[in-house]
């Protein structure tokens, strides 16, 4: 019971924080900035079938280890965020969980979902503020990299 109960905290926060993270991460990286020429940089090959991502491994390492590293970062905040807002947020996440069950527009459930966002904002604010350092990082790397 202990376990389910666990879960059942995590998972609405984990949605809550990963929702958050998709927007940052969506602004994120921009694919193909300092190419060395046309037609040829990362994010000119794109994912799929045709090499995506390999080719770009290939051609680029280091700006691949680049997005990587960066990657594991953003990892490492979304999974921070979570566990700081399940620790934090616990009753709310609770209310949030039985507000939403039956029907997700109900203004309880409304209600809910603003009672843990007022809780977990503090784990949000340090999360964009982990993301922005992830950014950065990232940016030094792959200007550290050039066109390699």
């Amino acid at each position: 019971m202990s376990m389910q109960r666990s879960w059942r905290t995590i998972v609405p926060v984990g949605v809550l924080v990963l929702g958050l993270t998709a927007v940052a991460w969506g602004r994120g990286f921009p694919r193909g900035g300092g190419r060395p020429g046309p037609g040829v940089g990362p994010g000119e090959y794109g994912a799929g079938p045709h090499g995506g991502m390999l080719f770009e491994r290939l051609i680029f390492p280091c700006q691949a280890d680049c997005f990587e590293n960066g990657k594991a970062c953003f990892d490492d905040a979304e999974s921070t965020a979570a566990d700081c807002a399940a620790a934090a947020c616990a009753t709310q996440i609770a209310a949030a969980q039985t507000a939403c069950q039956a029907d997700r527009t109900s203004t309880g459930c409304q209600t809910a979902v603003t009672a843990l966002r007022t809780c977990a904002q503090s784990c949000l604010d340090t999360q964009q503020t982990a993301l922005a350092t992830c950014q950065a990082t990232v940016t030094s790397c792959r200007t550290t990299c050039g066109n390699s």
